[in-house]
């Protein structure tokens, strides 16, 4: 005990804080994982703003992160975004199996992730009715009080995991919410909600308003926005297509209401189911459209929008020849220009390059050197491309925990050796 004592105080005379924060600051952030491990001191200097600046001054690619595009449907990797800022030895998907497999153990084949998000955390469901809230690369997990018992009709298990909402500051995550959606709302319009806020630790019933009739809304695979804000795909009872909104952080009059937007081509004949991502905090909305030509021809364009104060404005559109061969799946996280697709007659990725449009022919690629996006070689799901869904997992810029403050950890396991 005497022998630690004097290590620790020859280590702080020989390295003074500023000293320690100048030195840490420029090691990859998967370094600095492991090293939260070894006691309190180094967990509070690495979970400091004042490393989180410093980092960011280090790593030239500080404003972008590791990324990986997921299939909501076989809850597989497609794709994945290495980035240096990390220093990940392996992809997004595996570190999530592994921690999964790790933590759930003999439960495994009962667990499903729900949701993503770009600040490093996702929904877990452990069937029936039991969620988690985890970061699969720092291995902290909270599981979710029990849902509460409901007055009839309603019963907790008419509701489904739809979405987790996130409020940050300088990439700490604040606060999170976890929605459940009755699923009925798929058929009635009407949307009942099942808010957990990590703010109060309780669950709470919310039955939104909607300024106009809805028949039709899909609780499963919205997108959501950091600060709170939920996009569902739904329609009107005049069967048009729409974005339905809600601020889950909404106060006063808008706390009970959602937002109906309508899509920007809806006189155009569209090709696709629309596809709905975000792109540097952005909602961004892509589709091929055909447009009859005064000649007879028929002409196809790739046109991207981005919603701005519940506006749509036009970022991009480009002729593209025989548009039926393509599918949108994602925009760079970090650079709207570029967004990639799926080409079905060579069956193989696409990326555009909005501002030059230029396309670029990716074969499924199984690794690839930092800042390439890599497409898993395995994967083909193609069969139906109407029926996958696809979510976006980034891993955020800081080492912050994530809020447990109503509740225990009731799982912490530490990276195998292996993974770090």
């Amino acid at each position: 005990m005497e022998s630690g004592t004097k290590k620790k105080k020859k280590m702080d005379y020989y390295f003074t804080e500023d000293l320690m924060l100048n030195i840490l600051s420029r090691l990859p952030l998967r370094s600095i994982t492991a090293f939260v491990l070894v006691c309190k001191e180094w967990k509070t200097i690495f979970e400091s703003q004042s490393l989180h600046e410093l980092s960011k001054s280090h790593h030239q690619n500080f404003h972008t992160t590791s990324w990986s595009l997921m299939c909501r449907d076989t809850h597989k990797e497609v794709a994945h975004y290495r980035c240096e800022t990390w220093g990940l030895q392996q992809s997004l998907g595996s570190y999530i199996s592994s921690f999964l497999a790790h933590t759930f153990k003999i439960h495994k084949d009962k667990v499903t992730v729900e949701a993503y998000t770009d600040v490093g955390l996702i929904l877990v469901s452990l069937k029936p009715n039991h969620y988690f809230v985890a970061n699969p690369i720092s291995r902290q997990c909270v599981e979710l009080p029990p849902l509460p018992r409901l007055q009839r009709p309603l019963t907790a298990d008419i509701f489904r995991p739809s979405a987790l909402g996130t409020q940050t500051e300088n990439g700490v995550v604040l606060s999170y919410k976890v929605v459940l959606m009755n699923k009925k709302s798929m058929d009635t319009g009407e949307i009942t909600l099942l808010i957990f806020s990590s703010m109060t630790g309780f669950w709470n019933l919310n039955t939104l308003l909607s300024p106009v009739p809805l028949c039709h809304v899909n609780w499963f695979n919205p997108v959501s926005l950091n600060g709170g804000n939920i996009y569902w795909l739904g329609s009107t009872r005049g069967d048009h297509d729409v974005v339905v909104s809600h601020n889950l952080y909404a106060t006063g009059t808008e706390y009970d209401r959602c937002r109906v937007i309508q899509f920007p081509d809806v006189e155009n004949n569209v090709n696709f189911r629309r596809a709905c991502t975000t792109s540097q905090g952005s909602l961004m909305y892509m589709n091929i459209i055909k447009e009859d030509k005064d000649d007879g021809s028929v002409e196809h364009k790739l046109c991207v929008w981005k919603l701005k104060n519940e506006e749509w404005q036009i970022v991009s559109s480009a002729c593209i020849k025989r548009g039926v061969d393509y599918f949108p799946l994602v925009i760079n996280p970090f650079d709207a220009n570029i967004m990639y697709l799926w080409n079905e007659m060579h069956k193989c990725f696409v990326s555009n390059n909005l501002t030059k449009g230029k396309f670029g022919r990716h074969k499924n690629l199984e690794c690839s050197s930092d800042g390439v996006l890599s497409f898993a070689r395995d994967w083909n799901p193609f069969e139906d491309l109407f029926d996958s869904f696809f979510s976006k997992f980034a891993l955020p810029r800081s080492l912050h925990r994530f809020p447990t403050s109503y509740s225990r950890e009731r799982y912490s396991v530490k990276l195998p050796m292996d993974m770090l």
